[in-house]
């Protein structure tokens, strides 16, 4: 009888113990479900658009991340604008080729941005422009930012795109 106790009481300790296993990973999936909604960046609604005949040095952005990406689109329409040579971007943007098609007004709209494991930053953005300048212009762009140490400005350390 003794041990029909025994079996029994441990059957409930067992249950009780699965039981709060299960409810245990119900909750860390809904904070875990909840830090993913925080995590999900504020972004611009805005269709940013430059011409070259019109350029300013000046961020229409404060995020500085979002401002590092304008200003690598301003000096792709004009590297020779104020301030882009200090800003540590591509060295193709300042190839000079007559043959480059490089574009004189560029428009886009930031879509996405992912944080990096190695807190690289990645802004995606629906793009368009009226030239080729290596097929970096059209569709979705992506810009790579980095932050060097010693935490200066974010800046634009690569820009590729996707079809």
């Amino acid at each position: 009888m003794l041990k029909k106790i025994i079996v029994v009481a441990a059957l409930f300790l067992l249950a009780g113990f699965s039981f709060s296993l299960l409810s245990g990973s119900e909750k860390t999936a809904d904070m875990q479900n909840s830090a993913d909604v925080e995590q999900q960046p504020d972004l611009p609604e805005t269709l940013f658009a430059f011409n070259k005949d019109s350029l300013d040095a000046e961020c229409l952005e404060k995020d500085p991340q979002l401002c590092a990406v304008e200003q690598a689109v301003k000096c792709t329409i004009n590297p020779d604008l104020e301030n882009c040579r200090s800003l540590n971007l591509p060295k193709f943007i300042f190839m000079q080729d007559p043959g480059l098609e490089r574009p004189t007004e560029i428009s886009y709209k930031v879509t996405n941005k992912r944080v990096l494991v190695n807190n690289n930053v990645e802004i995606y953005t629906d793009s368009s422009c009226n030239g080729g300048w290596f097929g970096l212009c059209q569709g979705t762009v992506i810009y790579v930012l980095s932050e060097p140490e010693g935490g200066k400005e974010w800046f634009v350390k690569d820009i590729y795109a996707i079809e």
